[in-house]
């Protein structure tokens, strides 16, 4: 029989990367969307069209859900278990996820990152008790505090994005901590992650396009704030399994996720560029009209938990592969050429 897991957020990168891992393991997966959103059903399903072939008991199908309206998301959970009979696990990973765009409507952000992990465990705790849950946290909780962070670090948020998602997690654990509800509630604080689904607001994937679409001619420029920020960033395919084991375990726990190895900005533009044999500085244009009210300058996990009890292993894929691989499907992308997805865990 398969499992039955509903991911939130089927435009994202992690919906779409976690899709696949749980596709090729036999699940029954059920995307949700908004229905405001420009969404072809059958344009987007083409995306997973090799792990349904290629894996004939695993099933793709779609439900609509505003994720900032209770209703919603009590109608949704409802059309699941009517039509696929329960939910073993839920993914809520849709997300408000630009950091600097949260600053211009905080109301919003509050609802989306935080409010709903209420209206999902509240909703299921009512209609499907036994489900598994996982919220999708961030290292942004972490904020002012410099230095390695663990499970156990002080969190400082520093945006609306991240006060938001500290609101969603605190209703996860409790919902997880309260005797009466008991619930199977966990998340996981993943330091930056990315792959070739990383939308190109996002700076490592403005910087990878920008260096493509500059060694073929299409862009003169890339305009960057300023490249005084350190992250620490792993391949979202390997964070997207540490999300279904954190789902296995006997009991709920919290879990951070990094590789303990930070990147300076500067590092980012320059394996970039140098992939095309460029030198960023010639391109590369500094606009302060870009810098956010609020910045978080150094970000580092110490995922020693991660590592014990779910097999974490940090810097499974080189810093530099990670550009790289991002670098050529980009440039494929922007060549018109049909981008190909590399099975990542058979090769590292």
């Amino acid at each position: 029989m398969n499992n039955i897991a509903v991911i939130t957020g089927a435009n994202g990168m992690d919906a779409k990367t976690l899709t696949h891992f749980l596709l090729k393991k036999g699940y029954k997966v059920i995307l949700t969307y908004r229905r405001n959103t420009y969404f072809d059903v059958a344009k987007f399903s083409a995306i997973f069209t090799e792990d349904l072939k290629n894996n004939p008991q695993s099933e793709l199908y779609f439900d609509v859900c505003d994720i900032s309206c209770q209703n919603s998301v009590k109608e949704c959970i409802k059309s699941v278990l009517k039509n696929h009979s329960r939910i073993d696990e839920f993914y809520h990973l849709a997300a408000d996820s630009h950091v600097g765009e949260s600053f211009k409507h905080k109301d919003g952000v509050m609802l989306i990152n935080g409010q709903s992990h209420y209206y999902f465990l509240e909703s299921l705790r009512m209609l499907s008790p036994r489900t598994r849950y996982y919220g999708a946290m961030t290292s942004e909780l972490i904020g002012g505090h410099s230095g390695i962070y663990n499970e156990e670090h002080q969190w400082h948020p520093r945006s609306p994005y991240a006060i938001a998602k500290e609101a969603g997690a605190r209703w996860i654990d409790f919902y997880k901590e309260s005797t009466d509800i008991n619930a199977f509630a966990c998340y996981g604080i993943l330091g930056n992650h990315s792959n070739y689904y990383r939308s190109k607001d996002f700076v490592i994937r403005k910087i990878t396009n920008a260096a493509a679409r500059i060694a073929l001619g299409k862009q003169s420029e890339l305009r960057l704030a300023q490249l005084e920020w350190a992250r620490d960033e792993h391949w979202s395919d390997f964070g997207c399994e540490i999300m279904w084991k954190m789902l296995q375990l006997d009991k709920p726990q919290n879990f951070v996720i990094g590789n303990g190895q930070t990147h300076w900005g500067k590092e980012y533009v320059e394996l970039a560029f140098n992939h095309f044999n460029l030198d960023w500085n010639r391109f590369v244009v500094f606009d302060t009209s870009l810098i956010r009210p609020n910045e978080v300058v150094k970000l580092e996990a110490d995922s020693t938990k991660a590592q014990k009890i779910l097999g974490w292993i940090p810097n499974r894929m080189p810093f530099k592969d990670h550009i790289d691989l991002m670098c050529e499907y980009d440039y494929q992308l922007e060549a018109g050429q049909t981008p190909t997805r590399k099975d990542v865990f058979s090769i590292y």
